[in-house]
C-alpha cells in the first residue's frame, strides 16, 4: 500500500503531533508513506523520520495551483489520510475541480466538539470512505451529524512515542514550578493557571507557538498584570520537543474547557511528571482510571489547589509504566494497518 497523510501545516498543536507520531510508526514498521503539508509553516519538520517523502505545497500562493499540484503528487498513491475538516475539505476540491478518484479517511481532530456540534452541508453531501474521531463525541458527531454508516466510523486515540533522555541529563533539586503546555487560543484557559500559581507562589511556565501579536495575546498579557507577577510567568515559543523539558518542573496542569484528546497528558505521562487537568477529551478517561486525584470535574481553584499538594505521592517510574500499558492496549500499527485494508477492500 501507498499512503499518503495530509495536514495543513507542523504547527505545536495537538493534530499535527499526532499526525507526525502516525506517519513515523508506520515508517518504521516497513509501510510506503508519504507526507503532504499544505503551507511550509510549522516546527515539527525536524521529527520526521528520515526516509518519509515530504512534500510541501504553498496553499496560501494560490489555491488553484495548490488543487492541481496535490492531484498530480497523489496520482500514483493508494490511500489519501487525511487529518482536520479544513484539509478534507481542500482535498474533496482537489478532485472535483481536476478530476479523479481515491480512498479519502477524515481523521477528525477537531478539539471543540463539547461545545460546537454544528456541521456544514458539504460534509454531508461529500463523505469519506472512511472516518476517524480521537473521541467518543466526535464518532457520535458523524453518524448523527454526518449521518456516516456505523460499519465506516471508527475511534482511534491519540497517541505519542516516547522521548528518551540522554544519560547526562541531571534531574534537578530545585523545580521550576508549574508548566502548561497550550496554544494561544482562549479554549486553552491560560488566566487559570496563571491563578493557580499565584495562590501556589510558584512560577509558571507556558509552552506554546508564537502568536504574539494576536489579540488573545495582548488581552492575556493585561490579565497577567492584574492577576499576578508578569516576572513570575514566562512563555517560552516554538519548542518543537517539549517533553525533553518536563523533568524541570514540580508538576503540570491542563486547564483547556475543551479538548478532543488531549494529547499533552500522554507525554506527562511519558516523562513521569504528575499533572493536573480538567476532565476533557478522552485521555482523561484513562487517566482518571489510573490517577482520579489527576482530573478535576470544575474549575474551583480551591479544589485545584488541594490536589497540587497530594501530587509529591506519585513517583515517576509509575507514571511511566501506565504510559507503557495504555500504547500496549491499543496496538496503533495493527489497528491502522486494519482500516487501510478495509478502506480498499
Amino acid at each position: 500500500m501507498k499512503i499518503v497523510h495530509v495536514i495543513d501545516q507542523l504547527g505545536l498543536g495537538g493534530a499535527e503531533r499526532v499526525c507526525v507520531n502516525l506517519v513515523n510508526l508506520l515508517h518504521r514498521n516497513g509501510n510506503k508513506v508519504k507526507l503532504i503539508v499544505l503551507n511550509n509553516a510549522g516546527s515539527l519538520f525536524d521529527l520526521i523520520d528520515d526516509g518519509v517523502e515530504v512534500i510541501r505545497l504553498d496553499k496560501k500562493a494560490g489555491k488553484f495551483r495548490a488543487y492541481k499540484q496535490f492531484k498530480k503528487f497523489v496520482q500514483n498513491d493508494d490511500i489519501i489520510h487525511i487529518h482536520m475538516r479544513a484539509n478534507y475539505r481542500f482535498v474533496r476540491k482537489a478532485f472535483l475541480f481536476f478530476g479523479g478518484k481515491k480512498p479519502l479517511i477524515l481523521h477528525d481532530h477537531f478539539g471543540k466538539i463539547e461545545v460546537d456540534t454544528s456541521i456544514k452541508k458539504f460534509y454531508t453531501i461529500f463523505k469519506p470512505n472512511l472516518y476517524i474521531g480521537v473521541s467518543n463525541l466526535l464518532t457520535n458527531w458523524a453518524t448523527t451529524k454526518m449521518k456516516m454508516n456505523k460499519n465506516k466510523v471508527f475511534l482511534m486515540h491519540n497517541f505519542v512515542h516516547k522521548y528518551l533522555h540522554k544519560e547526562d541529563v541531571v534531574i534537578p533539586e530545585e523545580k521550576e514550578g508549574i508548566v502548561l503546555v497550550a496554544s494561544l487560543k482562549a479554549v486553552k484557559n491560560h488566566i487559570f493557571a496563571v491563578q493557580l500559581a499565584k495562590r501556589l507562589n510558584l512560577p509558571l511556565t507556558i509552552y506554546c507557538q508564537e502568536n504574539r501579536s494576536s489579540e488573545y495575546f495582548k488581552n492575556l498579557e493585561k490579565d497577567i498584570k492584574k492577576e499576578y507577577d508578569t516576572n513570575k510567568v514566562r512563555f517560552i515559543y516554538n519548542h518543537n520537543n517539549v517533553q525533553s523539558e518536563l523533568y524541570k518542573y514540580n508538576f503540570a496542569v491542563c486547564t483547556s474547557k475543551s479538548e478532543s484528546g488531549p494529547l499533552v497528558l500522554l507525554e506527562f505521562l511519558a516523562q513521569g511528571i504528575p499533572f493536573l487537568t480538567f476532565e476533557t477529551g478522552e485521555v482523561t478517561s484513562f487517566v482518571k482510571s489510573k490517577f482520579p486525584d489527576f482530573v478535576i470535574d470544575n474549575f474551583d481553584l480551591e479544589k485545584w489547589e488541594q490536589r497540587s499538594k497530594t501530587l509529591n505521592q506519585y513517583n515517576s517510574k509509575e507514571l511511566s509504566e501506565a504510559f507503557n500499558s495504555y500504547l500496549e492496549d491499543q496496538n496503533f500499527v495493527e489497528k491502522y494497518l486494519e482500516l487501510y485494508q478495509l478502506i480498499i477492500k
